[in-house]
């Protein structure tokens, strides 16, 4: 009886590890670090705000780069407008320790294929404080060689 509830344990909890999200490459770099530093503060007037700390604030209309995974906005193969992220769109963003990172709307000079593969890209950080869009957009992108 003891061999059947431990082989009974083991097939299930075998199935709970190999359901678990896939590994990935990790995609952090000083970049990322600093759009991270972006924080919500109460204003004098009871509502809360986006914060930029100067570090961050010093990116705007700068020339950077980010390393991450495509996810997609629209459905289709070829993308010029597309959300980068720094985890696979198969991982959930809620799942692990720490905070929910970042995305970056990124809007290509010429579209390209759909990848479950990381990605580099390089274009001008823009920190939209408008309601439309994201935060942070990466404007005039073009693939990283």
């Amino acid at each position: 009886m003891k061999k059947v509830i431990l082989s009974l344990f083991l097939f299930f909890y075998g199935n709970v590890l190999l359901a678990q999200a896939p590994d990935h490459t990790p995609m952090m770099n000083k970049y990322w670090e600093i759009l991270n530093t972006r924080t919500i503060k109460k204003a004098s007037s009871g509502s809360y705000e986006p914060y930029y700390p100067a570090p961050l604030s010093a990116l705007d209309q700068k020339q950077i780069y980010l390393s991450g995974y495509i996810v997609p906005i629209k459905t289709g193969t070829m993308h010029k407008t597309f959300l980068l992220s720094v985890l696979p769109i198969a991982q959930c963003q809620f799942c692990g320790e720490g905070d929910i990172p970042e995305m970056v709307e990124v809007f290509m000079e010429e579209p390209i294929k759909y990848t479950t593969k990381p990605i580099v890209v390089e274009g001008t950080l823009k920190i939209n404080k408008e309601l439309d869009g994201a935060s942070f957009q990466l404007q005039k992108t073009r693939l990283k060689k």
